[in-house]
């Protein structure tokens, strides 16, 4: 679910045509924000009961629809298992200092609608909440605590929240540019993925057919990153550094990079540098790429939405462009992905980094046999 409309079928066509995201909108009573919202013709999906939609707030809605969705697209349904070796791991949405939190976590009403058994983790960590949920769900799994684990997160966008964005100086008033040299914030955006990771012999038993597989994944925590600033470059390259260690890969086994690189130059400058630093002389193999251009930067949705990003690049060997780049910083020499194209991905990294040093990669592998 992004601002482009339900299913990733509808992200894919915003990223392969590569026009950026962002619209004049009224979130409230303080007129309008330059942000990139659901749209007003959502309808939510039909296995969530009308009476219930009344009852649900923004976030909860399409946190609940994308959770639905990924169950479907994986063939679960009743029988599939035993409920007590289901699990949730959510990210928590990203707030605005003071907000209200969200009175019932969005992974609870997940684990409630599916009638999950098993454990229910929320996790926080700013923009990188979803990704480090991902990190908790092959944690799970690792462990023998599950045999499914649904791992996703929303983000919905209030007044307080797009305050204190532009407070902070992220948000840009005009379309972001991500790793361009004319950078100038984010676009705010809301959005929601879930992904369902499985244990190999319990897809295998029930017949299923994997998109990919977790090579390797690293969440590591920057103690020196203040809580309103994001990382530098060399924690930014560990992260990746780590996830590729944990994978067994070299950096020239690498097709496609779809960063966290949103607009903000901090955050550009720290995967850009970073990259360098991690791929060394191989920064010219890997395509480099990001979704925040197209659909609009989802905060702590964000990761989620690379990794269905990059699920849907090795499913249609294709990778998609930055929207909004026409000119890279210099010295920050990447191998930048302009135009969608035809080519071999059978191996994506994904990052993403969170305000207060929470820095989260992961490695997919496409399954070559399918």
């Amino acid at each position: 679910m992004t601002c482009r409309g339900s299913g990733a079928s509808a992200a894919w066509d915003a990223l392969e045509a590569g026009a950026p995201a962002g619209i004049d909108w009224s979130p409230g009573d303080g007129g309008p924000r330059f942000c990139a919202p659901v749209p007003d013709t959502y309808r939510p999906h039909p296995g969530i009961p009308r009476n219930l939609t009344h009852f649900l707030d923004r976030g909860s809605l399409i946190a609940l629809d994308a959770a639905l969705q990924a169950v479907e697209h994986a063939g679960l349904g009743a029988g599939a298992g035993d409920a007590r070796r289901f699990a949730v791991a959510d990210g928590l949405p990203y707030r605005a200092p003071g907000q209200p939190a969200v009175f019932v976590p969005y992974g609870h009403l997940v684990a409630r609608a599916l009638g999950v058994r098993g454990p229910v983790l929320s996790v926080s960590g700013h923009e990188a909440s979803g990704l480090a949920a991902l990190a908790a769900a092959v944690r799970l799994l690792e462990r023998g605590e599950a045999d499914v684990v649904i791992a996703g997160a929303a983000q919905a966008l209030q007044e307080p929240l797009l305050d204190h964005i532009a407070e902070q100086g992220f948000a840009s008033t005009s379309a972001a540019r991500p790793f361009d040299a004319a950078h100038m914030g984010f676009v705010a955006a809301e959005g929601a993925a879930y992904l369902v990771l499985e244990r190999e012999d319990h897809a295998r038993d029930r017949g299923a057919e994997p998109l990919a597989h977790i090579a390797g994944i690293a969440d590591r925590f920057d103690s020196t990153a203040e809580p309103l600033e994001l990382s530098g470059a060399p924690e930014a390259g560990r992260v990746m550094q780590d996830a590729l260690a944990a994978a067994g890969y070299l950096q020239n086994q690498v097709d496609l990079v779809v960063s966290c690189a949103d607009g903000r130059p901090a955050a550009d400058f720290a995967q850009g540098y970073g990259l360098q630093r991690t791929f060394g002389r191989h920064a010219y193999f890997a395509g480099v790429t990001t979704a925040a251009g197209a659909l609009g930067f989802a905060l702590a949705a964000s990761g989620l939405v690379s990794v269905v990003a990059a699920l849907e690049a090795m499913r249609r060997q294709r990778s998609f462009p930055i929207a909004g780049f026409e000119t890279p910083e210099q010295d920050v020499e990447l191998n930048y992905v302009r135009e969608a194209k035809d080519e071999r991905l059978d191996t994506v990294l994904v990052t993403s980094l969170g305000l207060g040093g929470t820095n989260v990669a992961v490695v997919l592998e496409r399954l070559r046999d399918r």
